[in-house]
């Protein structure tokens, strides 16, 4: 039953998503907002009519500006055709009035000619009287005449030139004001006629593109109010689906709990066999790494550790000597004492005992003759890469993989040595030179106390990615202050993670020496010289706690691979 309804409750929910597309696509069909954007369309369209209409009455009142400033200036003309017309009929009437005087001046020059020829008689009398005064006043009243007759005629011909003058500009004026006429009447028309012409082809045009985006509006309309109804029908039809979902969801829910604790337990175990196929497989890729390093490792033990194996044997050979002796020794010494109890001093076993101990104090200056024979570190082993004795301190020799005067202290590859040890087993050292090991504190402690080292750090990630940390500086204290780091003058591409751990103590599970709240070595299961727990730690669970934080990048490194190692430096 429950199967059922889980695949009834998937069929519903693959119909309810189909009908969610099948909406979206009508939806995309109506497009509303086409319609809207074919609304403003139009409606823009229409703005444009009125303002090409705007622009067309604008150029209307511009010609009628034009018109009006020709009539302006046409009146102007007319003003100045009246003025010359009024200066003309005054001239006119002067030349009238210069006339009548003239005439008037004949007359009376007649006239007087005509007394003049009645007095003639009295003339001749007073002429053969007095000759030569009346022939001086004869000759002054002619060249007054003359003179007259001169102005008379100067200004006659004044007149006619003026007036004919007055006649030609008259003659162009009327020209000039019949072609401005003219030219006004025509110009005039033939813009009316252009703009009349181009706002009807223009209101046509857009008349016709209105009518036809009106009929298309309408039958989309048409078409939308039909979908509006169609949706309407499958609005109603989808909600009776979501009361059916609504009701299967009810008995649903009640098995959902089950259904979740079932699916949650179900990606545990995809989780926890994914996890276990890549540890899986992240193990058979150490392991291949590590055999092949284990191969290298043995055949250069084999051919060039032959010396150390004769030294060896010849210290096992003395030890057992030495042993046997001591043996001998105490039962002789036992034997002494019992025999001192009962009374009775052996002189021979006294003597024997100070012979033993003479030999104990040779075979003691002989084993730290050998001891003191050995180099202190690294840097003084001349030979290609591999294991050597050494004898850093004054305690027993160790073991350890030497290369270019560079002392590995700490090895990781394959996580087949457990990490998680603790103050005792660290402080002595764990492991086998030739794979996973930690050298010992209190070996770093005697090879480092002379503030002469520099520490190098190589490590390599899940994903095959090399990276390097170097420390020139690199010291660690004895066992009173905690075995306390310190490192200093960062150099490499793993970026300088060790510094949030400088001048920290060595903590380990059963002795919590770091400043956080939580105890770090027990929750990452591996010594280290933790502060807050976290940002460098290469002694972690494997394939779990080995991290180094990378701050270029704001991530931590997962770290696949590591080993730590020591040199004294060139120059101190």
């Amino acid at each position: 039953m429950k199967k059922n309804d889980l695949l009834t409750v998937k069929w519903l929910y693959r119909s309810f998503a189909e009908l969610k597309a099948e909406v979206a696509e009508l939806q995309n069909s109506l497009n509303s907002s086409a319609v809207l954007d074919e609304r403003e369309r139009v409606e823009t369209e229409s703005r444009l009519v009125k303002s090409d209409l705007q622009n067309v009455v604008a150029e209307l009142e511009v010609v009628r500006g034009r018109n009006e400033k020709f009539e302006a200036e046409v009146q102007l003309a007319g003003e100045e055709l009246r003025q010359a017309r009024e200066s003309w009929r005054g001239t006119a009437a002067a030349c009238g009035k210069m006339k009548n005087q003239l005439k008037a001046a004949q007359l009376e020059w007649n006239q007087n000619w005509k007394i003049l020829n009645e007095k003639s008689p009295t003339l001749e009398n007073e002429i053969i009287a007095h000759p030569s005064r009346h022939q001086r006043i004869m000759k002054q009243h002619v060249i007054r005449l003359e003179k007259s007759t001169k102005t008379l005629h100067k200004e006659n011909y004044h007149l006619k030139s003026k007036l004919t003058q007055m006649e030609e500009e008259m003659k162009a004026l009327q020209k000039r004001l019949k072609w401005k006429e003219e030219v006004d009447s025509i110009v005039a028309q033939k813009e009316e006629n252009l703009i009349a012409s181009r706002l009807q082809d223009k209101m046509a045009s857009k008349i016709a593109d209105i009518a036809k985006q009106q009929t298309i509006n309408v039958n989309k309309i048409a078409n939308l109010t039909e979908q509006m109804t169609n949706f309407d029908k499958l609005h109603l039809s989808m909600l009776e689906l979501l009361e059916n979902v609504e009701t299967i969801e009810n008995k649903v829910d009640k098995n959902f709990p089950e259904f979740r604790k079932e699916i949650s337990k179900l990606e545990i175990q995809i989780s926890e066999t994914s996890s276990a196929v890549s540890l899986n497989r992240e193990d058979q890729r150490n392991v291949i790494d590590s055999m092949k390093a284990i191969s290298f490792s043995v055949s250069n033990l084999q051919d060039k550790t032959n010396g150390d194996r004769e030294k060896l044997g010849n210290l096992d050979e003395i030890v057992k000597n030495l042993v046997k002796s001591a043996t001998l020794q105490t039962s002789k010494l036992h034997d002494h004492i019992l025999k001192e109890e009962s009374g009775s001093v052996n002189v021979n076993a006294t003597k024997a005992t100070i012979h033993l101990v003479q030999e104990l104090k040779s075979f003691e200056s002989e084993y730290k003759s050998i001891v003191n024979k050995l180099p202190k570190d690294c840097s003084s082993v001349e030979g290609p890469p591999g294991i050597y004795l050494i004898s850093p301190g004054e305690g027993e020799p160790i073991l350890a993989h030497c290369e270019n005067g560079w002392t590995t202290v700490q090895k990781r590859y394959d996580g087949s040595i457990n990490f998680n040890r603790n103050w005792n087993e660290y402080s002595n050292g764990f492991g086998s030179a030739t794979g996973e090991h930690w050298l010992g504190n209190k070996h770093l402690r005697s090879l480092t106390q002379l503030n002469c080292s520099r520490l190098q750090i190589n490590m390599k990630d899940i994903y095959g990615q090399y990276w390097q940390a170097n420390y020139e500086d690199f010291r660690v204290e004895d066992y009173s202050e905690g075995f306390k780091l310190h490192i200093d003058r960062y150099q490499g591409n793993a970026s300088d993670a060790l510094d949030y751990q400088n001048l920290m103590e060595f903590s380990t599970v059963d002795n919590d020496r770091d400043i956080s709240n939580t105890h770090c070595a027990s929750n990452y299961e591996g010594g280290w010289w933790f502060s807050h727990c976290q940002h460098a730690n290469l002694n972690g669970r494997y394939n779990l706690g080995l991290t180094w934080f990378d701050s270029s990048r704001n991530e931590w490194i997962a770290v696949a691979n590591s080993e730590m190692r020591v040199k004294r430096r060139d120059v101190c």
